[in-house]
């Protein structure tokens, strides 16, 4: 009687050790997540798609002549994310397109890391914040990449279908993480990047309360 009695405790605690580990992935999972969504929101970049064509409320990606809001987005990532490793003081005289520069390479690789798309590196002058491809590097002013408000986004349900992940959750100021003024539905892909699992987004549309 005393065996079988020992026998279920074991069980018991082998259900429970099995059932706190999976809900410590599933939280990990989610952090993860949010963290890759953050890389978005957190320069507000919101409302888009890669289609080529669509609702006219979105950016769609896909369409060439959008290209230069993804060359922003590769600036603006790496300016908030990698400004120790990629952003160089400018050498050239007078420096008319600003003080700072950063490689082409660093732009198209955090464009592919995050959409799975391949750019074509060129000058983004047409609207606000403004960069100088030479050739080489862009040049440009660091601050003017910098949100005044930074949003991040806590993933909160997860679903799968078909190959297509889709995450929903709410968007918080960084700075005050009880300010959550947007909701949000994003669709991404399974990835690997540099060996590793992630995700590449495929869309994200965010819901002002």
């Amino acid at each position: 009687m005393k065996r079988k009695f020992f026998i279920g405790i074991i069980i018991l605690i082998l259900m429970f050790s099995f059932t706190a580990s999976g809900a410590e992935k599933k939280s990990d999972e989610l952090k993860r997540m949010g963290i890759f969504i953050s890389n978005f929101t957190e320069q507000g970049f919101y409302n888009f798609d890669l289609e080529k064509e669509g609702d006219d409320d979105m950016l769609h990606l896909g369409d060439p002549s959008n290209m230069a809001e993804l060359i922003r987005f590769g600036i603006a990532h790496n300016v908030i994310n990698n400004p120790k490793s990629t952003i160089r003081k400018c050498t050239r005289r007078n420096c008319d397109y600003g003080s700072s520069t950063m490689t082409g390479k660093s732009v198209a690789e955090a464009v592919r890391k995050y959409f799975d798309l391949s750019i074509k590196n060129q000058s983004v002058l047409d609207d606000s914040p403004e960069a100088f491809y030479d050739g080489e590097s862009y040049h440009f002013e660091p601050n003017q990449w910098k949100p005044e408000t930074v949003y991040y986004a806590e993933v909160q349900e997860v679903s799968q279908r078909r190959g297509i992940i889709t995450m929903t959750g709410e968007l918080y100021n960084l700075h005050r993480k009880s300010e959550r003024p947007a909701t949000f539905i994003a669709e991404a892909k399974p990835y690997k990047w540099n060996k590793k699992d992630t995700w590449a987004i495929l869309s994200l549309i965010v819901d002002w309360r």
